[in-house]
C-alpha cells in the first residue's frame, strides 16, 4: 500500500513539474496571446478570398510582399518589446504599411487594388472596434470633442 501511494505522489510531483513550465509562458503567439504570423496570414486570407481573379504571378508577387512584411513587422515589434518604447513602433508600422501597400499597388490592377484597399480598411476598422485586454471598448474618436454628430437624434 505505502508502495503505491509513494507512485502516486512520484507521478502528481512529475505531472506538477512538468506543467509549470507550460504554463509559465503564458499564451502563445507572446504577450496577450497576439501572433503576427497568425495575424498577416489572416490578413492576406481575407485579401485573397476577396480578389478572386489574381493570376499566379500575381499571387506568387503577393505572397513574396506579405513575406518580406511579416520579416519586418517581427523584427520593428521584437525591437519594441526589447526597449519597451512602444511610441516608437507606431511610426515605424505605419512607415512598413505604406511600403507594403506600395508594393502591392505595382501588383495589383487598379479595380483589384481598390479592393485590397477596402479588405484592409474592413480589418483595421474591426482590430479598433474590439474589446481591449481588460474587456473594455477603446474610447471613441475625439474629433467632436467626445460629442456624437449633430444630425443624430439623442
Amino acid at each position: 500500500m505505502k508502495t503505491i501511494s509513494n507512485l502516486v505522489l512520484v507521478f502528481v510531483f512529475s505531472l506538477g513539474s512538468g506543467l509549470i513550465p507550460l504554463l509559465a509562458q503564458g499564451p502563445p503567439g507572446g504577450p496577450g496571446g497576439f501572433d503576427p504570423d497568425e495575424m498577416i496570414k489572416r490578413e492576406k486570407q481575407n485579401i485573397f478570398k476577396a480578389l478572386t481573379d489574381l493570376t499566379d504571378d500575381q499571387k506568387l508577387l503577393m505572397d513574396g510582399i506579405f513575406d518580406e512584411f511579416a520579416l519586418s513587422f517581427k523584427e520593428i515589434r521584437e525591437e519594441m518589446m526589447q526597449t519597451r518604447d512602444f511610441q516608437a513602433m507606431r511610426p515605424k508600422m505605419e512607415a512598413l504599411r505604406k511600403e507594403r501597400d506600395g508594393l502591392v499597388r505595382d501588383v495589383l490592377n487598379d479595380n483589384q487594388y481598390t479592393t485590397y484597399l477596402n479588405v484592409v480598411e474592413e480589418r483595421r476598422n474591426q482590430r479598433a472596434n474590439r474589446p481591449q485586454g481588460n474587456g473594455e471598448f477603446p474610447p471613441p474618436p475625439q474629433g467632436n470633442g467626445g460629442n456624437p454628430p449633430n444630425d443624430i437624434p439623442q
